[in-house]
């Protein structure tokens, strides 16, 4: 079993039941072996960024810490642990930098890209623009 990294376009999902992509997140979590799935701090932060972000929760935003503690109570569950970043990152990350025009996404999603590929792990995300990045193993989940 390859472990896979999952993207915060999955995990936030699957942590908000009103979102409209919930169903999906869930029953790509469903099919999870323990384990199988990994959350690293990139992902985490980004998590506790947009669940008190009112803009995108609207009513049902939460403080920090309460969104951090969704986070911790996701991370108990056997198919999703914590990964800490390979030191094999910092010589794959600059690499990706160069892949494709400067974006406002594009340094979050060589970071998560090179940290995938540095673990050696499958990406779980729904964004196609990963696909830019030729050496990733990428599960683009359908919406």
């Amino acid at each position: 079993m390859k472990r896979c990294l999952a993207d915060v376009n999955v995990l936030l999902p699957l942590l908000v039941r009103h979102h409209e992509h919930h169903e999906l997140a869930l029953r790509w979590f469903d099919g999870l072996a323990p384990g199988e799935a990994v959350l690293c701090r990139f992902v985490q932060l980004a998590l506790v960024r947009l669940l008190g972000n009112r803009t995108i929760m609207g009513k049902y935003a939460v403080s920090a810490s309460a969104a951090w503690d969704l986070i911790a109570e996701l991370i108990e569950d056997e198919r999703l642990e914590f990964a800490a970043e390979s030191p094999l990152v910092d010589a794959v990350f600059p690499k990706l930098l160069r892949y494709a025009a400067p974006t406002n996404k594009l340094v979050g999603d060589a970071y998560l890209a090179a940290f995938s590929i540095a673990g050696q792990m499958r990406l779980t995300t729904v964004d196609k623009g990963f696909e830019q990045f030729r050496d990733v193993d990428l599960q683009l989940l359908s919406i």
